[in-house]
């Protein structure tokens, strides 16, 4: 159970290094465009919507990253590690759904869910295009649009294709 509020703490902590938690502010928090039923109690389609499409990033990104996995010279990338992620990404989905819970508690309309599950998506997308440039397929996508991805695909590439030090060899 530690290994996984390891994995936990270190995912959260790299939303922080990678802009999630800003992106899930702005997004979630601007007060100006933000439509209504963002200040509405209670659930709606476009609550289940949100939730859909972090679910459906969380499972492309499970895809690519699966491929990524099988492709490493890194070896480690086990089936341990796959059910921890695993995990994990079903504790996002009970942060957010603790996020429609604090709404309720604290009578903000679904503020507090839209900022986590916007944060969540952001994050989740972030590193699927990452691991689609890794991977090679960057030239079937737009990547040009995502110059922000540097320093995420740099650390993918030494995750899954580690370069090994000279004394090592």
């Amino acid at each position: 159970m530690t290994e996984i509020m390891e994995l936990l703490k270190g995912q959260l902590s790299k939303m922080g290094t990678d802009g999630s938690w800003i992106f899930g502010a702005v997004t979630g928090g601007l007060t100006i465009a933000i439509p209504q039923w963002v200040y509405t109690q209670g659930w709606s389609v476009n609550h289940t919507i949100l939730i859909g499409i972090l679910i459906g990033v969380i499972g492309f990104e499970r895809l690519v990253g699966g491929r990524l996995a099988t492709l490493s010279t890194d070896k480690y990338k086990s089936s341990r590690v796959a059910i921890d992620s695993l995990i994990r990404d079903v504790l996002i989905i009970g942060i957010c759904a603790m996020g429609l819970g604090l709404d309720q508690l604290f009578a903000t309309g679904s503020v507090i869910y839209t900022i986590i599950t916007a944060a969540f998506i952001y994050h989740n997308f972030y590193s699927l295009m990452a691991n689609i440039a890794v991977l090679g397929w960057d030239k079937h996508f737009p990547m040009w649009l995502l110059n922000w991805l540097d320093n995420e695909i740099a650390a993918k590439r030494e995750k899954y294709f580690p370069v090994k030090n000279k004394e090592e060899q």
